[in-house]
């Protein structure tokens, strides 16, 4: 596993985090720095992720690695950084071959009626994408029980 520092993100992070995510082809909307959390190795951003917040719902999205820091374990970070911060419910959406990454944090797959407004409409607008061989699903993780 690589070592990097994880903080969240500032103000002045907010063009790289819109450049990694339209680099990365990944939902444009709703990304506000103060949602995010940055991965840094020797200086640069090398990672990023977010919880959106929804009013009925958070997802945990945004998730991009740069392409020659992946498979170092650097998203890994990033998501156990994102969920440490949650003590409730947290949704999100991905392609079906990234599952079995999510299931080790918890998240099982739901199906796309259960999930609530609007990651609901994300995940019926992704059934296009099957043309293209892309399969969307919906994962959920449920909040921690209190001892």
């Amino acid at each position: 596993m690589l070592d990097v520092s994880l903080r969240q993100a500032f103000p002045d992070d907010q063009a790289v985090i819109r450049d990694m995510i339209r680099a990365a082809r990944l939902d444009p909307t709703g990304l506000h720095w103060s949602h995010f959390w940055i991965a840094e190795h020797d200086g640069e951003v090398v990672g990023i992720g977010q919880v959106r917040p929804y009013p009925n719902c958070r997802e945990l999205g945004s998730l991009v690695v740069r392409a020659d820091y992946r498979g170092r374990g650097v998203g890994a970070q990033i998501v156990q950084t994102l969920l440490e911060q949650e003590k409730g419910t947290v949704y999100l959406e991905c392609e079906l071959h990234n599952e079995a990454f999510y299931n080790r944090f918890g998240f099982r797959r739901i199906p796309r009626l259960q999930a609530p407004m609007p990651l609901r409409l994300k995940l019926i607008a992704a059934l296009g994408l099957r043309l293209f061989g892309i399969q969307v699903i919906g994962m959920k993780r449920e909040k921690e029980q209190s001892a």
